[in-house]
């Protein structure tokens, strides 16, 4: 009995080992498919050669066959071939996803291979030729289990039949011996275990393009959707509001891009973590989820989604919105900012028009009280400029439309010039004149202010150079840095580049670095600078007292010269502060070794005042606004300019 329950066992577990998934049944059905086409057309000739042979054999010797034999032989001929014919025609078909139905294909199948084995019988049982009886059974035996794929069930019970048939037959014929019939078993035995081997084979390979499958679409499911929010993704909302404006069926003309900014979420991570920022990330998706319920979402990037909805219920969506949001945290000012981009058509792209709702959405950041904001005439003009600047940056360089412009720098003591400013300005053939505020953010926004920096070092070396050529009487020059471009490349490393490549004492190049881009933690930018004084080039502070940390910038960094910020003599002579304060910042310098610049000097009486308490350089619009090389050089010819 255990014996008995061992092999039942066994066989069950093989039964279960050979239970196909829907996707494995599918790919072994495609594979009999695409191989009943070769033996379908194979089948088809060989009967036709068939036929033909035999009417001719009929015409030579009309006296060896008779009537019956002729016609049986020319039906299990036709029947064969029409039943091939419509194999092929289903394989076909089916394979140009002109046909879908697999049941048809099954019964077909079935119905092909069944009349091949009763064809093999019926030949090897009527064929005159007694020693190629065999050959025609084996034949058909070969294909229809060999060939095609079957159940290891379906092989075992219809080799087993035919052959059985096969025995019973040829033994009505001739009585066999024990040899032959030992023969005729190994032989269904190495045809079963073929079989049987040919749907172990097809099964895995079958069972690996499922696992490929599943690999590719659990990929495919990741590219589309949000991990974090489980949101659908950008990827997923651009083709799929793509395909929604595309299809003439759907109603577009009140349909717009909203992008939401949860504003000041930053807070939200300092006071409670990044952890439980995330978790509020995954609430603010749920809540754009269901305020949005059957229309297209998605998260745009951190505390940025996206929505294509009805124009028309934007505020009031957005208003729900925003109260659910205040109902997980009122302690914090957390305000839902949403930018609205209205459809103009269909042929809108649905990236260009994502990025016209954020722009309307950045617009209003930080104006509290307005929460939507659609994108207008004069956004899109302004938007156009930005990517104008983004696009053509390097062509700007590259053609010359990037020009430096210089602004004096005097000495406070005689009002001579001490030296010039390198200012970047944009003459462009398309804009006109482009202001630096228009440029420079968009540019540092986009990391791209290197590019910038760097021209305008070539710029200015590339001038002295020329000025030294012609004897003329040069003064040094400062160039302003950006914090990014410690980021984005080592401008210690170029401005040497650039030196040397036009032959300049260091003494010539002032650096500038924004007060504002400094932090008493920045152990990397404080390396950099270090690395500026190390190769000899002096370093001036820009900007002093513009931003909140100013003192702690003179204890943790060193500069040889302090640029004391325009805003301390705004309203100069109404503000009885200025004056003092002035007076304390140039003796603080003077104490601890720096030398002073104030800028944004206009009047005289402002002059007289700097002058009175030892600032040592003046720059303003007292002594010049920027200009040109050209302007600059002809005013310290004409004597304008004292050096």
């Amino acid at each position: 009995m255990v014996e008995d329950s061992g092999v039942k066992g066994r066989i069950k577990r093989f039964l279960k080992s050979c239970r196909c998934s829907s996707f494995v049944t599918d790919y072994l059905f495609a594979s009999n498919i695409r191989s009943a086409i070769f033996v379908s057309v194979i089948v088809a000739v060989m009967e036709i050669w068939m036929l033909i042979m035999m009417f001719s054999g009929v015409i030579k010797n009309s006296n060896n066959y008779t009537i019956s034999w002729l016609l049986t032989h020319t039906a299990a001929y036709g029947i064969l071939l029409i039943s091939s014919i419509i194999m092929l025609v289903y394989s076909v078909l089916y394979l140009k996803n002109r046909i879908s139905n697999k049941k048809i294909g099954y019964v077909i199948k079935l119905f092909f291979s069944v009349i091949m084995m009763l064809f093999g019988l019926y030949i090897s049982y009527t064929s005159k030729d007694r020693g190629g009886q065999v050959f025609a059974f084996i034949t058909v035996v070969i294909i229809v289990n060999c060939i095609f794929v079957w159940h290891p069930v379906i092989s075992f019970t219809a080799l087993t039949a035919v052959f059985l048939v096969y025995i019973f037959l040829q033994n009505k014929l001739v009585p066999l011996t024990l040899s032959i019939k030992v023969n005729a078993f190994t032989t269904w035995l190495a045809f079963f275990i073929t079989a049987l081997n040919s749907h172990h084979q097809k099964r895995v390979e079958a069972q690996k393009d499922e696992e490929l499958n599943s690999l590719n679409l659990c990929l495919e499911q990741k590219s589309l959707i949000d991990e974090l929010t489980s949101l659908p993704n950008m990827n997923y909302f651009y083709k799929t509001v793509g395909d929604f404006i595309k299809d003439e069926n759907n109603s577009v003309e009140n349909m717009c891009f909203a992008f939401m900014d949860v504003e000041n979420f930053k807070s939200y991570n300092e006071k409670y973590g990044f952890a439980a920022g995330t978790d509020f990330i995954k609430t603010v998706a749920q809540i754009i989820n269901e305020v949005f319920a059957g229309e297209i979402t998605a998260r745009f990037s951190d505390d940025h989604f996206v929505a294509f909805t009805d124009i028309t219920k934007i505020k009031e969506k957005a208003a729900v919105v925003n109260e659910r949001i205040h109902g997980q945290e009122n302690l914090l000012q957390l305000e839902l900012k949403v930018g609205i981009y209205k459809l103009k058509g269909r042929h809108d792209s649905p990236n260009l028009a994502c990025d016209h709702a954020r722009y309307a959405c950045e617009s209003i950041k930080k104006h509290f009280g307005r929460s939507v904001v659609e994108y207008d005439d004069k956004m899109d003009k302004l938007f156009n400029q930005k990517q104008y600047i983004i696009n053509n940056i390097d062509s700007a360089i590259e053609k010359g439309f990037i020009k430096v412009f210089y602004q004096p720098v005097v000495w406070a003591a005689t009002g001579k010039i001490c030296g010039v400013e390198a200012l970047a300005r944009w003459e462009d053939p398309v804009f006109g004149f482009l202001s630096p505020a228009s440029f420079i953010p968009v540019l540092e926004e986009y990391h791209l202010i290197h590019k910038l920096d760097v021209a305008v070092m070539e710029i200015a070396c590339r001038d002295l150079r020329e000025a030294l050529d012609v004897s003329f009487p040069a003064v040094p020059v400062s160039i302003n840095l950006s914090r990014l471009d410690f980021e984005l490349i080592d401008p210690a490393k170029e401005l040497d580049r650039c030196i040397e490549k036009y032959g300049l004492s260091k003494s010539y190049i002032h650096v500038e670095i924004t007060e504002s881009a400094l932090s008493s933690s920045d152990e990397k930018l404080k390396m950099s600078l270090e690395l500026f004084h190390k190769n000899g080039n002096t370093l001036w502070l820009d900007d002093f007292g513009s931003g909140y940390s100013g003192l702690n910038v003179l204890k943790d960094y060193s500069f040889d010269l302090m640029k004391i910020d325009m805003a301390f003599l705004s309203e100069f002579s109404e503000n009885d502060k200025a004056q003092p304060i002035l007076t304390s910042i140039i003796n603080l310098a003077n104490q601890i070794g720096m030398q002073t610049l104030t800028e944004g000097v206009e009047t005289q009486e402002a002059y007289d005042f700097l002058k009175s308490i030892g600032c040592l350089r003046l720059q303003g619009y007292l002594f010049g606004k920027p200009m040109p090389k050209e302007e600059f050089t002809s005013k310290v010819n004409s004597g304008f300019y004292q050096v």
